[in-house]
């Protein structure tokens, strides 16, 4: 059996939680649910030897917080465990993960700070805070966003689909997609994706701009999506990690064309599933005569 023992508060120090901000409110009604039913789960304390304090949380610093602070205990049972930092430090982050006790910004930072200071995978971080990996790769790129824009995410000012998507801009673009998104509620994310997506190919501070502009507009006006050019919107799923569409080599150069290429290019890539599901869309468009197998056909000369 684990054994439970009851250690003076001042004997006790905070560890390096994950967790930074403490709701008043929350802790509160957990001072209340305690004071009525009792301390459920006693804190896991490590010891630190000859240090003063004697014990460092590993985990339940928000229930101790509620016994300490407010329900002011003289003492609070605690499993008292030896752990080095990395055994620590992951106990902490399955308690946070497990309990939902993290925001989006709070919840990046203890997966990047593992994999900075113990050279975590995204794969062992995802198997202990009982996530996914690619979670963990989506939360972390949330601290290239600015540090305002990393604000509004913690405190769920804005949807965090739409921070992941802007998370690959420099910072002048992501300040443009936030202004795009408060010209309208709701704007959804596929559409926000394609105008991330847009800002993100843009190179020169001229271009950016008028982007931005274009696509302000666009939401104020609640006009109808452009349907051909470089600003068009199709509504069609993209993956950043497929080679690039090839472009056209002549103005003479035909759909099938660009399939033919693309479809090779994809199968010479490794990627058979997405070059057969073209291929399907390339044979259909071919059969019902919307455009012709082009006369160097790279696919059949392969």
């Amino acid at each position: 059996m684990t054994e439970i023992t009851n250690l003076s508060v001042s004997q006790i120090v905070a560890g390096n939680n994950d967790r930074r901000e403490f709701d008043p409110v929350k802790l509160q009604e957990l001072a209340a649910s305690i004071a009525a039913h009792g301390l459920a789960q006693p804190i896991t304390v490590r010891p630190l030897r000859g240090r003063v304090p004697a014990f460092e949380i590993v985990a339940g610093e928000r229930r101790f917080r509620a016994v300490s602070r407010i329900l002011e205990w003289d003492t609070v049972p605690a499993i008292v465990r030896e752990l080095d930092d990395e055994a620590a430090s992951a106990i902490m982050l399955a308690e946070n993960t497990g309990r939902a006790d993290l925001n989006p910004i709070e919840e990046a930072r203890a997966y990047q700070s593992r994999i900075q200071r113990f050279g975590w995978t995204p794969e062992r971080i995802a198997d202990i805070a009982g996530v996914s990996a690619d979670l963990v790769k989506r939360r972390v790129s949330l601290l290239n966003l600015a540090p305002d824009i990393q604000h509004m995410v913690a405190f769920g000012h804005l949807p965090i689909g739409h921070a992941e998507a802007m998370a690959k801009l420099d910072r002048n673009r992501q300040m443009l997609a936030v202004r795009v998104l408060r010209e309208k509620e709701n704007v959804p994310l596929r559409l926000f994706r394609q105008i991330v997506n847009q800002l993100y190919e843009e190179q020169s501070q001229e271009a950016l701009f008028d982007l931005a502009s274009f696509w302000v507009q666009q939401v104020q006006e609640e006009a109808e999506l452009p349907r051909k050019g470089k600003h068009a919107v199709t509504g069609a799923p993209t993956r950043d990690d497929l080679p690039e569409v090839p472009t056209l080599n002549t103005i003479g150069d035909t759909t099938g064309a660009v399939l033919d290429r693309y479809i090779l290019l994809l199968q010479r890539a490794g990627f058979s599933a997405e070059a057969a599901a073209l291929g399907n869309l390339y044979n259909a468009l071919v059969r019902g005569n919307y455009t012709a197998v082009p006369a160097e056909a790279a696919l059949l000369a392969d």
